[in-house]
């Protein structure tokens, strides 16, 4: 059940990239190698070079990316509480805004939840390494890939690519930040309206008030396929957008993505890849930022204790971890996309957005107890029996999937 949009989401907005061009390794001032390399710099790969700094005062990092620019042009969000309590202070500056609540809206439920909604973005993530940078304590090489033979551990925070070890399905989206000639009325985030149309299976429009006038207006499906039609998704965001009575507006931006949200996986390898591309995304909702705040302080500590080499084995160490905790998230995806028939999917989340608000919130900061995790599977249930019960077993599943790619 991936939420929201602006959200825990790595919101891949277009920009222009450089032809990369091969560097050789990088040094400190003295001239000896640097302690540690990251490959990427987007969202994982800069909170981790970021929380490494901070609690290591004597380390040095480089950090390689292909386009021109790191961080992007992203927009990013999430519940504050999925943030651990002890790394709130530390990560306070990336948070460019925040509310006090937020609404959801179905054919048959509209609910403001009182929990508290963060947003941040690539200007307050280049903010939060800038310091580093000017210290010489980060090195940024942009338009290049990293050497071959890279000297040291690094780290992998490169984009998702597609496995054969992890099944998915999608969510894709295609977002406008508008800025309307009067106040547009919407006071806090609505992280899904599935009033709309459905199309593509479950579709949702989520709308992220940055002012009274500057919104962020995204059009959003949990889909079968990554095909993603930028311009058809468009029009619909522009009849969207005319129907809430705000003709007369100008376009700032503009956005689109297609990520993964894992159904199974058997995934087991010890490559020091994190972020999407290390499978680290919560399953059910696609959000990003708990997860690279979370595996950040993990290297971070991991370096503390052992040095920069005690990296890719903590992050080996926590996927385990992050596999196995995971499953139930994962079974909620299977239910989703293969038990629900995609039209009736937004009634898999109808029901659950009317169950307590405690239990929503510990759902999306992966805290869910025993019982949450039976009350959000009994009851009158919102797909069939039979495809429920065919597609319970992650096993199974991955062995039905690899069957028909075999077939195929």
């Amino acid at each position: 059940m991936r939420v929201s949009s602006g959200r825990a989401l790595s919101k891949q907005l277009s920009e222009e990239t450089m032809s990369p061009q091969v560097h050789s390794n990088p040094v400190k001032a003295d001239g000896r190698p640097v302690d540690l390399t990251i490959i990427g710099a987007g969202l994982s790969g800069l909170i981790t070079a970021w929380r490494s700094l901070s609690v290591n005062p004597g380390l040095s990092i480089a950090i390689y990316e292909q386009a021109d620019r790191i961080a992007g042009d992203h927009t990013w969000s999430f519940n504050d509480t999925d943030i651990a309590p002890a790394l709130r202070d530390w990560f306070a500056p990336f948070i460019a805004q925040s509310w006090p609540r937020y609404d959801v809206r179905f054919p048959e439920r509209k609910r403001t939840l009182e929990i508290g909604y963060c947003t941040g973005n690539s200007e307050t993530l280049r903010a939060c390494v800038q310091p580093l940078m000017d210290a010489g304590r980060l090195q940024v090489h942009l338009g290049q890939t990293a050497p071959d033979d890279v000297a040291g551990p690094f780290i992998d925070a490169s984009g998702y690519e597609p496995r054969d070890d992890e099944f998915p399905g999608w969510q894709k989206f295609v977002g406008r930040v508008i800025r309307t000639e009067l106040p547009h009325g919407v006071s806090h985030p609505v992280i899904m309206d599935a009033t709309v149309e459905q199309i593509d299976g479950y579709r949702f429009i989520y709308l992220l008030p940055f002012s009274d006038r500057d919104i962020l207006v995204e059009d959003t499906y949990f889909s079968d396929t990554p095909a993603l039609s930028e311009n058809e998704i468009g029009d619909r965001i522009a009849t969207y957008i005319a129907q809430k009575g705000w003709q007369n507006h100008e376009v700032l931006r503009s956005e689109k993505g297609v990520l993964p949200m894992m159904m199974a996986t058997d995934r087991d390898e010890h490559s020091p890849s994190i972020g999407l591309k290390g499978g680290f995304a919560v399953a059910a909702t696609g959000f990003t930022v708990p997860h690279a705040v979370e595996v950040a302080d993990i290297i971070a500590q991991a370096i503390r204790r052992d040095g920069p080499e005690a990296a890719p084995e903590a992050i080996r160490a926590h996927r385990t971890h992050h596999i196995h905790r995971e499953r139930y998230a994962r079974l909620l995806n299977r239910m989703f996309f293969r038990a629900a028939e995609p039209s009736q999917r937004y009634v898999v989340l109808q029901r659950f957005y009317g169950l307590g608000e405690g239990l929503i919130r510990r759902f999306y900061r992966n805290g869910l107890t025993g019982r949450d995790k039976a009350r959000i599977l009994i009851g009158k249930p919102p797909v069939p029996v039979s495809k429920a019960l065919a597609n319970f077993s992650e096993t199974d599943f991955i062995r039905r999937e690899r069957a028909k790619g075999t077939q195929s």
